[in-house]
């Protein structure tokens, strides 16, 4: 469950699943200066598998009230971002705008609507048993309207929003150097991670805005991952990569010394791990395969597992044990419903 703390937020991995399975497909062509789709590796596709599944225990982690450490938990949000940002890049075709938008609406905004209902109405329900009429307001407040009526769903139209952005800036860039894009991309991430902690508003932003301007710098950050990504030279990828990677770690570390944990932890740990996950190939497991799809489904669920779970265990004194069966209960759940005609939504 999120806190009102600017800090807590909600996050998602969202349609990263579907971008992987897409790039596993794509035909390799020929080495050009600029923008060009190339084949990502099955190899590699599978190593951002694991990390999406890393990622989705960081997710429920850092959502267990009283859990240690919960700022790399935390770190989940700008690897689902980071992940999905780069593969958008990674995987685009010229003219493909309305393909891409028909995708996005079936995979993030109509399992949004459903899943603001599913929790609409189950926050409902116990305002009426409760008799609060604040909490009844809440579910039509203008929050909900804009992120759900749960807080951790803003991240599905968010990714909408963002993800056509990062397509069209994309598009409109196919023309110019890799290296330039990548470059300045990343110079646009950093500015925007390290100017965030200074704020611009005295008084605390209410939901979703803290939630938002957390994830914007992974929009460019991303941007620049993926064009790396449609580099041919190994070399130069790799160059570029590292690029990206140190960078950002260096305005991470600075940030972390002068007392802002968050986002230079979650931010730090994503960036680095995103990058050596699209660089070291490993060899897939039935494992991975089983379980990476139902990352999506884990997010969107687990508020309601980790509500339910409350009632047994103490997630303060237990929170490791609280954490993976939050997870394992979630991802079940997803499964069972990935034979319904529900999968849809998950």
């Amino acid at each position: 469950m999120c806190g009102s703390s600017e800090e807590i937020v909600g996050n998602c991995p969202a349609d990263i699943g579907m971008e992987i399975h897409a790039s596993n497909v794509l035909a390799t062509e020929r080495e050009r200066s600029v923008a060009t789709p190339l084949s990502l590796s099955f190899e590699r596709a599978v190593n951002v598998d694991r990390l999406r599944i890393l990622a989705a225990f960081g997710i429920v982690w850092f959502h267990t009230q009283g859990a240690a450490y919960r700022v790399i938990g935390y770190a989940g949000l700008p690897i689902f971002l980071l992940v999905f940002f780069s593969l958008i890049v990674r995987n685009a075709r010229p003219g493909d705008t309305t393909r891409f938008l028909k995708r996005r609406w079936n995979r993030l905004i109509i399992p949004w609507l459903f899943w603001s209902v599913v929790y609409g109405l189950c926050k409902s329900v116990k305002a009426v048993c409760l008799t609060d009429t604040n909490a009844l307001h809440n579910v039509l407040s203008v929050e909900s309207l804009l992120a759900g009526t749960h807080i951790h769903l803003w991240y599905l139209p968010y990714a909408f929003l963002l993800g056509f952005l990062i397509h069209e800036v994309n598009r409109r860039t196919l023309g110019v150097s890799n290296a330039a894009v990548v470059l300045t991309a990343t110079v646009a991430g950093l500015l925007l991670l390290a100017t965030r902690p200074l704020g611009v508003f005295s008084e605390p932003l209410p939901p979703p805005l803290p939630q938002w301007s957390f994830g914007l710098a992974a929009a460019p950050l991303g941007f620049a991952i993926g064009r790396c990504l449609v580099i041919r030279s190994h070399n130069t990828r790799r160059l570029l990569m590292s690029v990206v990677a140190s960078s950002t770690l260096l305005v991470c570390i600075v940030l972390n010394w002068a007392g802002f944990a968050s986002p230079a932890v979650p931010y730090g740990l994503a960036v680095a791990l995103v990058c050596v996950a699209y660089a070291r190939p490993v060899r897939s497991d039935r494992f991975v395969n089983a379980v990476a799809p139902l990352t999506f489904g884990i997010y969107l669920i687990h508020p309601l597992v980790s509500f339910g779970l409350q009632r047994l265990i103490e997630a303060k004194q237990h929170a490791a044990i609280f954490i993976v069966l939050t997870a394992c209960i979630s991802g079940l759940v997803t499964f069972g419903l990935t034979k319904t005609p529900l999968k849809r939504f998950v």
